[in-house]
């Protein structure tokens, strides 16, 4: 007999907006955390982008998130001294950056009040089978083991996913980034809110092989990280405290912003970025969030896929065919490919270059691709669709009218990146239409060269 239609492992970004939406729709849930409900989970890069935000309305929860921190007045991307910066109006353009033990226990508290049976401190420590179908979880927790059955098993547990392993989700797509980074919370300053060169609310800076970045958080807080080569950062690891302050006064915006300010937290690192795109539906179970796809942080889209995965799902749950759980994998592969490797590509050793300063400098004085910009950032242009490539020769030819010959060495490198972009992207989108047109067909896409 079975305890519930879906149980969901993970209660936190992913997890906790699937589990309202399929218990909003009258669908049977449990969800399963292995930690204590309302406490942190760190390794964020916190940014909800307005897309975010609209996914976070559609379940009733943006007044939520809300509450948490400010609205970001702009989004600046800047490598040396070129940069783009794309304004927010806190409305149709609404972005936060809350830490995440500020957003998981507010998330966790409306879908708890909205009467969703969820259960922390309960880790999943197998799978139940029927054949070869899941149909349900043997978990675990201050009590012992039991079982719980349902027709669906969905991980929602972050790219370190349990239930990912344990159906052993190939992945098709693998990326690893050669850069590691730190950072911690501190003190905001009223030189960020009254300087004209903080007219932002998140700004990723690139200086020479190192990154920096200022994110403004809740409680009066900025988050600020740095980075580089992981052999550098590594070595970090002896007094992080100093190693990371130490960098941030080398930054050019963020070096001012350290005087008068202090350190509130022990700083937190990564030296390992892996980065996927796997099967996101089986027999018996599918994956949501980072479980399924997991995109380098630099531009910080993972929460507002969470929140777009967690609804996609549920539709495709509610649906009640098997079908529709395989248009839900493969639309999520079509609408993700471009930004997997334009994320990817921001957090590489090659993105400061003479080309990309270039467009940056061209875009922030182009008022059509400041708004093509927007529309990438709403989903409705893909990364690859940004700049026309008639455009692109324009400012070239510009550049060297004006004796700037140094972006031309950087064309093959991204005219290359492009091509194989385009490429992958033929293949997921074919795999897309034949599922749409009712093909079932469950094979994984082949994206080798």
């Amino acid at each position: 007999m079975k305890d519930a239609d879906v149980i969901v492992v993970g209660f936190r970004c992913s997890g906790a907006p699937l589990a309202l939406a399929l218990h909003q729709a009258g669908v049977k849930v449990i969800a399963l955390d292995k930690d204590a409900f309302f406490t942190d989970q760190p390794m964020s890069t916190h940014a909800i982008q307005p897309y975010g935000m609209k996914m976070f309305d559609k379940l009733g929860l943006g007044d939520t998130v809300r509450t948490l921190a400010p609205p970001n007045r702009a989004f600046r991307f800047q490598v040396e001294d070129s940069y783009m910066q794309l304004d927010l109006d806190g409305k149709e353009l609404d972005s936060r950056s809350p830490r995440r033990s500020k957003l998981d226990p507010a998330l966790q508290k409306a879908v708890l009040a909205a009467g969703v049976d969820a259960r922390d401190k309960t880790r999943v420590v197998g799978l139940l089978k029927e054949g070869d179908r899941v149909a349900g979880v043997r978990c675990k927790n201050g009590s012992g083991e039991y079982e719980l059955r349902a027709t669906l098993v969905v991980g929602a547990d972050g790219r370190n996913s349990s239930v990912a392993e344990m159906v052993a989700a190939p992945a098709y797509l693998r990326s690893t980034s050669l850069n590691a980074l730190y950072w911690s919370y501190f003190e905001q300053t009223p030189l960020f809110t009254n300087d004209p060169r903080y007219a932002w609310g998140a700004c990723i800076h690139v200086e020479g092989q190192e990154a920096r970045a200022v994110f403004q958080t809740d409680s009066g807080l900025l988050l600020m990280a740095g980075g580089g080569r992981r052999a550098q950062v590594e070595s970090w690891r002896q007094n992080p405290s100093a190693a990371l302050w130490e960098h941030l006064t080398r930054g050019r915006l963020t070096a001012p912003l350290l005087e008068g300010t202090k350190m509130v937290a022990k700083p937190m690192g990564v030296l390992s970025l892996q980065f996927f795109m796997k099967q996101a539906v089986g027999p018996g179970w599918a994956l949501a969030g980072d479980a399924g796809l997991h995109i380098d942080p630099t531009p910080g889209l993972g929460i507002s896929d969470a929140v777009r995965d967690a609804i996609a799902l549920a539709e495709a749950i509610v649906d009640g065919r098997e079908q529709a759980l395989l248009i839900y994998w493969r639309r999520r592969d079509a609408d993700s490919l471009g930004l997997y490797h334009f994320a990817g590509d921001m957090g590489s050793d090659d993105y400061n270059n003479p080309l990309t300063r270039m467009m940056f400098r061209r875009a922030q004085n182009n008022p059509a691709i400041l708004k093509r910009m927007h529309l990438m950032m709403d989903r409705h242009v893909r990364p690859q669709d940004l700049l026309p490539p008639g455009k692109m020769l324009a400012w070239l030819l510009a550049e060297t009218c004006s004796g700037n010959f140094a972006p031309w060495s950087c064309l093959g490198r991204t005219l290359r990146f492009g091509k194989e972009v385009i490429r992958q992207q033929k293949v997921l989108d074919r795999a897309l239409a034949r599922a749409e047109s009712g093909d079932s067909d469950a094979s994984l896409p082949d994206l080798s060269p």
